[in-house]
Parts: C-alpha cells; sequence; structure tokens
C-alpha cells in the first residue's frame, strides 16, 4: 500500500509549488513566513525545508534563509541519464524475480495509478515514483535504490516545472494505462522490449504516466 501522506510531505510539495510558479530570478523563502502561509506548527515547515535541502531543491545560507538551487538543462538531462542507468541495471539483475514474485503487486500498483479523473501533477508523480521503485527494488541492491529515489525527487521538480510552464496548471488527467507496455513486457518475459519501453517510459517529453502501449 501507498504510504499515507503527511502533514511534512503537504508542506514539502506546497514548498515546490511554489518554487515552479514563480518568475522570480532568485527565491529566497523564510521560515516564520512559511509557517504563516501554511497555518501549521513549525516543526512540518523546518522538516520540509530539511528534506529539501538534503533533495538539492534548496541550500541554507545562515543569517539569510533558504535559497533555491536553480536546475540547468544539462541537469535534466544528466537525471535522465542517471535514471536510465540505473533502472536498466536493476532490470537486468532483477528480471527472472520479477517475473516470479512481482508481476501481481505491479498491477495492483497500475490499477490504482488509473484513476479516471483528475489529479494534482504531484499524486501523479508519486504514483510514477512508486512503480519505478517497485520495478528496480526487488533484487538487494540498496544503494542502487537509494540514488534512483534521489534521481525521481529531481526530476519530480523538473517535470512540475515544465507542466506548470507549458499548462499553468498544477492538475492533469489521467487518460491512458500508465507503465502497460513495461508490464506486458515483463509478463511476455521479453527482457529486450522490456529494457526498450522502459527507457521510452524514462525518457518521455511530456508528463505522463506512460503511453499505454
Amino acid at each position: 500500500m501507498p504510504r499515507k501522506e503527511t502533514l511534512t510531505d503537504k508542506v514539502h510539495d506546497g514548498i515546490l509549488e511554489m518554487i515552479i510558479q514563480t518568475t522570480q530570478e532568485e527565491i529566497v523563502l523564510n521560515e516564520s513566513k512559511l509557517v504563516e502561509h501554511f497555518g501549521v506548527s513549525k516543526a512540518p515547515v523546518r522538516e520540509a525545508l530539511v528534506r529539501l535541502c538534503s533533495e538539492g531543491v534548496l541550500k541554507i545560507i545562515p543569517r539569510y534563509g533558504y535559497v533555491v538551487v536553480n536546475l540547468t538543462p544539462k541537469d535534466e538531462q544528466d537525471v535522465i541519464n542517471m535514471r536510465i542507468f540505473l533502472e536498466t541495471q536493476a532490470l537486468q539483475e532483477n528480471f527472472c524475480q520479477l517475473m516470479k514474485t512481482r508481476l501481481c503487486v505491479l498491477k495492483e500498483q497500475i490499477d490504482r495509478s488509473v484513476t479516471g479523473g483528475d489529479v494534482t501533477v504531484w499524486e501523479m508523480l508519486k504514483l510514477n515514483e512508486e512503480f519505478h521503485l517497485l520495478l528496480a527494488s526487488c533484487g538487494e541492491n540498496r544503494v542502487l535504490v537509494r540514488f534512483l529515489s534521489e534521481s525521481l525527487q529531481i526530476q519530480k521538480r523538473i517535470y512540475a516545472k515544465n507542466w506548470w510552464r507549458n499548462k499553468q496548471s498544477m492538475q492533469i488527467k489521467i487518460e491512458a494505462v500508465p507503465h502497460l507496455a513495461i508490464y506486458r513486457a515483463l509478463c511476455d518475459g521479453d527482457l529486450e522490449r522490456c529494457l526498450e519501453v522502459l527507457k521510452q517510459d524514462i525518457q518521455m517529453d511530456q508528463l505522463s504516466m506512460g503511453s499505454g502501449k
């Protein structure tokens, strides 16, 4: 089952949303102002800020505040390349085990992702992250999974920024069945096709949950 969203999660995503929607060149965040803005105590705001620092979204400058770390086009391509490297490696290591033990779990996750209505970009990205981590965590390579989780957090910000820039909205309708091509290739026991559709999914140009091919 997916992890229940906490107050810290909501503040974390709310801060990210503020960051991606601003047109300012430099963004400096203040803890006290964020507490007032979200109407919560200091604890979830502080926890969210610490998490955003660990994810490379923010850096703290003493006696100044939390400054947004801007991503370059090279950063965006680098994180895609890193995901392809990590996820294809995990798939090749775990392919036989995935077919034996994870097909039902993956199908359940795919079914949960088909909402039939509008969701927020954050909800969609969390479902996407859940699928890819399930796919990669079948083996015992915990270091690989940790680096993949960090890469997905970076790409989460990139996708959300691009979506806002194109749509001026944080809502999206999931129309295709997400990750279905990957699941079908697994069911068929076709490693080469599974690797190819996994790469295509990672390289997708627009925010989606997969093509449903």
